[in-house]
């Protein structure tokens, strides 16, 4: 059976992506073979006449991953809004027991998989029927929280781990993403660790430029911040 971990966002476009990607990344280094899943994706962009889901993509080109997208995201939409809402426009009907069986082969596959949720928990997957939230709980996965490091970030950090621990999930500890040393940032991670009582498992600088160089800058920063027993 494999083990694994689902990365949720405090927001849209707080990094669960580079996270994800970074995770996998030092996994593999380390000799765990690791892959990522993410059970639904918006806003799919063409390469060559095919619908590419970028974020998977993404991870799959810094980690030098050769599976295939349909097994590790069931669903690509190319509008890019919520899930629920891309498949009523492209009149695709989504399959919970497909996300889940894909999941269930790429655990027969890998000895560990870091699952990428698509926003925040509340996001709907289907409808008003099944959620993110819903979907880490079928999976039976612990949750690390990315939340950026900005202003704004200990009101959605909070509640994000409330609502979390309200629904039952099991919440492994919080990373800290797009980190710059600056007073009200420290004190904004000071802050969350105090009213969450959740472990800060990395604080990981601002990446600008983490494409140059064959993705050696993001690689670095991973292989110095991560602490591997903390994510298996």
């Amino acid at each position: 059976m494999s083990k694994g971990v689902f990365i949720i966002g405090t927001d849209t476009e707080v990094g669960k992506t580079i996270v994800t990607a970074g995770l996998v990344h030092v996994l593999r280094k380390s000799g765990i073979n690791a892959c990522t899943f993410k059970g639904v994706l918006s806003g799919g962009t063409y390469e060559n006449g095919k619908l590419v889901p970028g974020d998977v993509k993404l991870v799959k080109d810094i980690c030098n991953i050769g599976e295939e997208y349909e097994l590790m995201n069931p669903y690509c939409f190319k509008t890019p809004v919520s899930p629920h809402l891309a498949a009523r426009l492209e009149e695709i009907e989504i399959s919970r027991e497909k996300i889940l069986d894909r999941y269930r082969e790429l655990e027969e596959k890998y000895q560990f998989i870091v699952a990428e949720g698509a926003g925040g928990l509340i996001v709907p997957i289907i409808d008003t029927s099944y959620f993110i939230y819903d979907l880490i709980r079928d999976l039976d996965l612990p949750v690390i929280v990315v939340a950026r490091a900005a202003v704004g970030t200990i009101n959605h950090t909070a509640l994000t781990v409330k609502f979390a621990e309200s629904v039952g999930l099991n919440i492994k500890g919080i990373i800290i993403n797009r980190y710059a040393d600056e007073v009200h940032i420290n004190d904004n991670i000071e802050t969350i660790k105090k009213i969450t009582n959740k472990e800060i498992l990395a604080v990981i600088d601002d990446l600008k430029d983490f494409k140059s160089e064959d993705f050696k800058n993001l690689k670095v920063e991973f292989e110095r911040k991560i602490d591997i027993e903390k994510i298996v």
